[in-house]
């Protein structure tokens, strides 16, 4: 377990030198890194907040927050729901991408100068970026982006760590005591809980411009850990008060598990492929460390190191109640 960078979020907001006040406007505020992303930014007290969302949602927003309401096909509407907006956050499922199009065209049209497009995932310029389509695909936003005149803003954090540990996406199935160690993919990965997340946009959307202006169409990289799949696992250990005796463990070649997840997917089963995906990110060489460049970002933006072992455990506990 390496240096980490957990945001303890007041400590970065005494840290920063000034925050600078922009109108946000978030699409997608009430999602998982949504919901997280506009507490922070409100926590700062010095962003004006405007919610975008679909005229049937029943999504509700903090008190202080404008919520607009409408037809994102309706550019009419978008275009003056964004007026006056300094930046747009854009935080929508990996499975609706494509409806950025309207927003980022809207945009332009209202004079918003910075887009944070739906990347809040992988390293874009990582050797597995090409292998799999959702990484692939967002580089035509982000040209979009420019060539209508705006910035983008890539904010990277690997797969998000307390989601992913839940689901038993890292290999580790806490609830039913399993877990799968992939041989091959042993390497260190940098991975960022669904808060700091939150909290590193909002410590990015608070620089004065001309710090922001040095992430101008250039990704922002946030973590919260650089570990491996056998620290998780410690980690779990240790937050249950277990031991390896306790658990179902295996081992794997990771190769021959992505060769299965291949199949399955020409079989029909497109979701098969979170396997490898994951896999890929612990795999040396291909891109799921960027512990350099996380650490130089985490000093512009305040971020401050935390505990993997409080993260865990905070996952057990969910796990623990059903929450």
């Amino acid at each position: 377990m390496d240096n980490i960078f957990e945001v303890s979020f007041s400590d970065t907001l005494s840290i920063m030198s000034a925050k600078q006040g922009r109108n946000i406007a978030m699409v997608g505020a009430s999602g998982n890194i949504g919901s997280r992303t506009l507490a922070a930014i409100l926590e700062t007290g010095v962003h004006t907040v405007t919610a975008i969302s679909r005229g049937e949602s029943n999504a509700t927003f903090p008190a202080g927050v404008a919520v607009k309401k409408g037809d994102y096909a309706d550019e009419s509407f978008l275009v003056n729901a964004l007026q006056k907006q300094d930046v747009l956050v854009i935080q929508l499922g990996f499975m609706v991408t494509g409806q950025q199009i309207p927003l980022i065209h809207a945009a332009a049209k209202a004079g918003v100068k910075y887009i944070l497009p739906t990347e809040f995932g992988s390293d874009p310029y990582a050797p597995f970026a090409t292998v799999f389509p959702m990484l692939a695909e967002k580089k035509k936003y982000r040209d979009l982006v420019e060539e209508l005149g705006m910035s983008w803003i890539a904010v990277v954090n690997n797969p998000w760590f307390d989601w992913s540990l839940k689901q038993g996406n890292w290999g580790i199935n806490v609830k039913e005591k399993k877990a799968v160690l992939y041989k091959g993919a042993e390497a260190k990965f940098n991975t960022t809980t669904l808060k700091q997340v939150g909290e590193g946009v909002a410590a990015l959307l608070s620089l004065p411009d001309a710090q922001l202006e040095t992430f101008k169409n250039k990704p922002v990289y946030l973590s919260s850990f650089e570990t491996t799949q056998k620290e998780m696992l410690d980690s779990v250990f240790r937050a249950t008060g277990g031991k390896e005796g306790d658990w179902n463990i295996v081992v794997r070649d990771a190769t021959d598990v992505i060769a299965e997840g291949r199949e399955e997917v020409a079989k029909g089963n497109p979701f098969a492929f979170v396997y490898e995906f994951y896999i890929a990110h612990m795999q040396d060489g291909f891109g799921g460390d960027y512990h350099e460049k996380a650490a130089k970002d985490a000093e512009i933006l305040g971020l401050k190191a935390g505990n993997l072992d409080d993260a865990v455990k905070a996952v057990v506990q969910e796990v623990a109640t059903g929450n």
